[in-house]
């Protein structure tokens, strides 16, 4: 049955620092742009990625799918000397297919690493991830609150690093409105400065939008899905669905940076360690169209994830064969009886929700919930595979070419 699944490729087109982030707060002001006249050029670089509408796009001009890790402290580790580590982390995540680990190029609490430090290490990191097939997120501003930094100065440093090294992005401050980070980076206005003071080819986001989506005013965007707490535990996982009205805002890649992560224990609104709502997650940010980045505990320390955090990411990671490889940029997302969706209702009473991604012929529908959906697809349209792993169901679909014949143009 996976086979013929997937078969039916259409030809269509720092949270975890204490304390937790501030409620919500979301802005319904206009993002602001990356522009000014500040703004840099980077004299001689080598092809970074660039951005074709909400996608990513590799040199070659092939998609680039954003397969990220948290691996935080990675910039410490080459930092102290201990380059094995780095080797060891970074051959594990090419040996899983990741395409993106996300570092910390500065920190306190978990990790000591200052500015100086961070910025002095950062082309030995870029040039070891290089040799592996990586790409690095470098998040330039953590912890400014305990850690003083000229972030003017700061970011136009690592600008020109990253401007010379092209598996290179940056995200200017992780989670800019957090009671770990200084006032001034939680400004629009002010990241919205910084980021004129980095080359132009390096991609850039302002920070995580859940707090003010002005910080969407970046190349690319990055989100922290709101890690929703139900008393069956899959809430964090319908919360990743409003990703896809994000993608359609913003017209711009959007990547779900931060979920909850995996942990060995179960912590409602921090830490899940169960595999299959990872697995759930995943395939449901990849039928809304974003980037996806695993985060768990240990990711924190940069240690290749073992035990349950191992199962939570095998599972994340099972999303990626269970779907064609490039759905993220094919079709359409919708939520189930939502207008021109295929499918048109289900039994609530069984199942969580119903997502699905569409073209005009072909399609997945994705049900949250072990339960028997009962769903009732759109006239011509019919299921033609099932797939059932733990707690979801993923139905591959097909419209009948009389179906499309009768309204076509």
């Amino acid at each position: 049955m996976l086979l013929a699944l997937l078969a039916l490729a259409p030809v269509a087109g720092c949270r975890d620092s204490t304390p937790e982030p501030t409620e919500n707060s979301a802005s319904s002001s206009a993002p602001l742009k990356r522009e000014g006249s500040e703004r840099v050029v980077s004299l001689s670089s080598p092809a970074h990625l660039r951005i074709d509408g909400t996608r990513f796009v590799a040199p070659g001009g092939a998609t680039f799918l954003w397969r990220g890790i948290t691996a935080f402290r990675l910039l410490e580790y080459v930092a102290r000397g201990d380059e094995g580590t780095v080797r060891a982390y970074f051959a594990w995540a090419r040996d899983q297919q990741l395409t993106v680990v996300r570092v910390l190029a500065m920190g306190s609490g978990f990790m000591r690493l200052s500015p100086e430090q961070g910025r002095a290490a950062l082309p030995a990191l870029l040039t070891l991830a290089r040799e592996y097939g990586l790409y690095v997120e470098v998040v330039a501003l953590a912890n400014t609150r305990d850690m003083p930094v000229d972030v003017d100065a700061h970011i136009a440093a690592i600008g020109q690093i990253l401007g010379s090294h092209s598996n290179a992005l940056l995200e200017l401050a992780n989670e800019p409105i957090h009671p770990t980070q200084a006032p001034d980076v939680g400004k629009a206005d002010v990241l919205q400065r910084l980021a004129a003071r980095v080359p132009e080819d390096v991609p850039v986001a302002f920070g995580s939008i859940e707090t003010d989506e002005r910080f969407a005013g970046g190349d690319y965007v990055t989100w922290h899905v709101p890690r929703e707490t139900r008393p069956d535990g899959w809430g964090h996982v319908l919360a990743v669905a409003p990703g896809a009205a994000l993608l359609r805002r913003f017209a711009k890649p959007v990547v779900n940076d931060e979920p909850i992560g995996a942990g060995p224990r179960d912590e409602p609104g921090r830490r899940d360690n169960r595999p299959a709502r990872f697995r759930a997650a995943s395939l449901m940010t990849r039928l809304t169209g974003m980037g996806a980045t695993f985060h768990y505990e240990g990711g924190l320390q940069a240690r290749i994830p073992e035990g349950a955090e191992l199962a939570c990411f095998a599972a994340w990671r099972e999303a990626w064969t269970l779907l064609p490889p490039d759905v993220e940029t094919r079709g359409t997302f919708a939520v189930a009886a939502a207008a021109d969706a295929v499918v048109q209702d289900f039994d609530r009473a069984a199942v969580y929700g119903v997502f699905e991604r569409t073209s005009e012929r072909r399609g997945w529908i994705l049900v949250i919930g072990a339960g028997d959906p009962a769903v009732k697809l759109a006239p011509g349209w019919a299921i033609t595979g099932t797939l059932a792993p733990e707690g979801v169901r993923l139905l591959s679909v097909e419209r009948s070419t009389a179906a499309r014949s009768r309204t076509a143009p």
